[in-house]
């Protein structure tokens, strides 16, 4: 049996527990996939994502922070988190595939256990090597035009992929016109430089093509 803490914020608003009330493990599982399903489908923005608290059900307490999106660029797809555990200094990952439900408020796991040194999880270091990062990235479409910069973007739940990408336009064309939301489906190549997107705009190309290498010569 468990014992309801004060850390436990996100069960208690979810009326899982009630004030002076004991309930099993197993019952508890029960009503969080009750949550899971509430948040089926739903999206979250990735700068909601730093600083955000990890909650094991084994012993209902924090046991780890969410630090940054590990992502595997060529499928923009999510597959662990950066975690920050105590006062230590080694890197942790979790992967998405072992958070049992990831709300506005914490991310819960089954056990502090899914939580590893980055070390351990040989799959995860040539991303973390590559450390990709849409944030501040510049977006072209494929007939050249700067589209302008990642501001923001938005991680499917269910299947941990980039959904959408809030791109903030060149500030001289600011005025003009507010922010864009590009799906990933408009997203055609992925390079540590840039993203190029389909062009629905227009035929006149703003960005000139970069110069070809001497080996391509």
């Amino acid at each position: 049996m468990l014992q309801p803490t004060t850390r436990q914020m996100f069960f208690s608003e979810q009326g899982l527990f009630e004030r002076s009330e004991f309930r099993s493990r197993k019952a508890i599982w029960r009503m969080v996939d009750k949550a899971m399903a509430y948040n089926s489908g739903m999206h979250v923005l990735a700068s909601k994502l730093e600083g955000l608290p990890v909650m094991s059900l084994q012993s209902g307490e924090t046991v780890a922070t969410i630090l940054d999106p590990i992502i595997d660029m060529g499928r923009l797809e999510v597959v662990a988190y950066q975690c920050h555990i105590g006062r230590g200094r080694e890197a942790h990952a979790l992967m998405s595939s072992d958070i049992r439900q990831l709300a506005a408020d914490c991310a819960i796991i089954d056990s502090e256990d899914e939580v590893t040194p980055v070390r351990d999880v040989v799959r995860l270091r040539p991303l973390i090597e590559t450390r990709f990062r849409p944030l501040g990235k510049t977006v072209i479409t494929d007939l050249g035009r700067r589209v302008g910069r990642i501001e923001d973007y938005t991680i499917n739940l269910e299947t941990h992929c980039i959904q959408k990408l809030y791109v903030q336009p060149p500030f001289w064309q600011g005025w003009l016109r507010s922010n864009l939301i590009i799906d990933r489906g408009q997203v055609l190549e992925i390079s540590p430089r840039y993203i190029t997107v389909r062009d629905t705009l227009s035929k006149n190309p703003l960005l000139a093509p970069e110069p070809a290498s001497e080996s391509q010569a």
